[in-house]
Parts: C-alpha cells; structure tokens; sequence
C-alpha cells in the first residue's frame, strides 16, 4: 500500500520526461531527471513500515504542474526550504498553499488533483504516514489533539489554518535529511531515524505553540509580527537588510524589534540572518554546485573573502571543505 500523493494513473512520466535515471539503495529510490529545456530536479523517496518520506530538489523556470492522487487516507507533513507549493482537487474546491519557508499538517483524504511547484529552486521534505504509525512512534498518551486525527473529511484539513514559519530546531533536521553524507544502508537508515525525530518533534512543538507566546512574555499580536519579520528575512537574504527596514515589517520601534526577537528566537536579529545565510549558502554549494564566490553572491556578500569569514565563524569550518563532498 502506497502512502502519500503520487502521480496518477494517467499521468505518463515517459512521455514529457528527456532522461531519467534510477537509483535503488535497499529501500530508499531516488530519480535524477530532466524535463525539457529548464526542469532538472531528483526526487527520493523512502518508504517504511505506515509511512513514506519524500525529498524534492527541483530546478526549472515554468511551473511544474502535474496530476496527482492519494488512495490511502493518511496524514501529511510538507516542509517548503525553497518555492511554493500548490495541490488544487478537481474542480479547484479544495486547496492547500504552503508558501517558502513554511510548513503545516495536512489531513489527506482519497482524493485526486492537480499538484504544483512553484519558483526557480524548489527545495521541500513531505512525509506522509498513517494514524498508527503516529501512535507507535508518541504513544496514544502524548497525542491530545485527536480530532484533527480522527476527523473523515471529502477534502484536505490543514492542522493549522495559517502555515507556520519552519522553527531553527526543524530546519537544521530537514538539512540534515537533505544532506545526509552516507551511502547504502547507512544513508537509508538515518534518513529514516531523522524522519522519525521530525516527526516527533513537528507534533510535539505543536502543543507549545499555543502558549509559546505567554512563555515569552509577548501578546500573541507581537509573536506573529516578529514570526512575519522572520519569514522576510528567509525570502530576501540576497538583499541588504537592516533594522530599519525589518522594523517597518514588524510595525514596531527599533528598540521594541530588537527585544522582542531575541525573546523568539533567543539570538540577536543579525546573527539569526548570517545563520540563514550560511545555511543557504551550503545549500547552493551542494546541491546547485555553485563555487564559493557565486554563493556569497547569492546570500548577499560581494566579497567573497567576507563570506568565508562569516561562514567559518558561524559554521566552525571553512566553507572549501564542502568542495570535497563534490569530488
């Protein structure tokens, strides 16, 4: 039994696809492929007992639009690193949007419809899994939210009405799945065991972000204009961003952003834009094989030889030795 949106029936992958490659490590099954002109990506994809996890690095300039269908019920947790993701059913009378940097919980029924990628780089981590599999992996006492978990529906239900910024803690997992170092049985496996501890931690944190906001000491008002200030900050690293502006986003003073973050995010507001920055950065250097300077570039160093300082500093190492992951 197949868990997760698929690519329906009608949907013949041979005739729009111009290579595609095939690679099976025990459990895990990865494609590497390209799609006319400007679509190249790799999809992977590991399924295991009541639950499957997908990774997608997709490169192309159209949108991506491809019928897809669930014919098992089960739960969905879509993780957006880079692009927008869209699925409309037939009809257009169900929908699900996750924007850059976002996640949330879908409830997924059978249902058939249209899935689309959207943006230059399309970067996400979905795991899809049953109710059981979430019982055997919490225990029943941990889950309190159980009429999200038992609700039937005709279209999908997200957990959450508005999608949630990705928190520090589940981007540094997803990166870790993305860029698991292994081969053979031990990338299966640990890609396997940080899905579990994504999953653990997705839904556990779920039960404190309604009162994350007290713990702060913040009115819940305040906690969603520095989390919209965050979302701003993942969507425009390549620019200059200063205070000034970031407080124009927030709708607050200087003084009053500055406080207010760091009681969010336990770091001060720049040292939280060059941990991004060099997180997208590794990013671009592995997975798009840009050089040192074009991806310091691209986070928004003009010298390079800055970059590499900001990098060693907020990595430990110098960002040359992830050249040798590419050799």
């Amino acid at each position: 039994m197949k868990i997760g949106l698929f690519p329906s029936k009608e949907y013949k992958v041979s005739n729009d696809v111009d290579s595609i490659e095939l690679i099976n490590e025990n459990a895990l099954k990865t494609e590497v492929f390209r799609i006319g002109e400007s679509i190249n990506g790799s999809k992977h994809e590991l399924s295991v007992d009541g639950a499957t996890v997908i990774l997608r690095k997709l490169s192309f300039g159209d949108l991506f639009d491809v019928e897809y269908e669930n014919s098992c019920s089960c739960f969905g947790m879509h993780f957006l690193l880079e692009g927008n993701y869209e699925f409309a059913g037939l009809g257009n009378k169900a929908k699900v949007n996750i924007g850059s940097g976002c996640y949330n919980i879908i409830n997924w029924p059978n249902i058939l419809g249209t899935q689309k990628f959207k943006g230059a780089t399309y970067i996400s981590v979905e795991v899809f899994f049953v109710k059981a599999f979430l019982e055997d992996l919490l225990g029943e006492e941990q889950i309190s939210f159980k009429d999200f978990l038992s609700a039937t529906n005709d279209t999908p239900k997200s957990l959450w009405r508005k999608e949630q910024l990705i928190p520090e803690r589940l981007r540094t997992l997803l990166l870790d799945i993305l860029h698991c170092p292994y081969q053979g049985n031990a990338k299966t496996n640990y890609i396997e065991s940080q899905m579990r501890c994504l999953v653990i931690e997705a839904f556990l944190r779920k039960e404190s972000n309604s009162t994350k906001s007290k713990k702060d000491g913040l009115h819940a008002l305040d906690y969603e204009a520095i989390e919209k200030v965050s979302l701003h900050i993942q969507q425009n690293l390549k620019l200059k961003l200063t205070i000034k502006e970031l407080s124009e986003v927030a709708g607050f003073n200087t003084t009053k952003l500055k406080n207010c973050f760091k009681k969010v995010h336990q770091t001060t507001i720049f040292k939280y834009i060059t941990m991004l920055r060099m997180e997208k950065a590794k990013t671009l250097i592995l997975e798009e094989k840009l050089t040192i300077a074009q991806a310091s570039y691209e986070v928004g160093y003009s010298n390079p030889q800055h970059f590499t300082v900001a990098f060693k500093k907020s990595m430990g190492y110098l960002p040359s030795l992830l050249l040798t992951n590419l050799s």
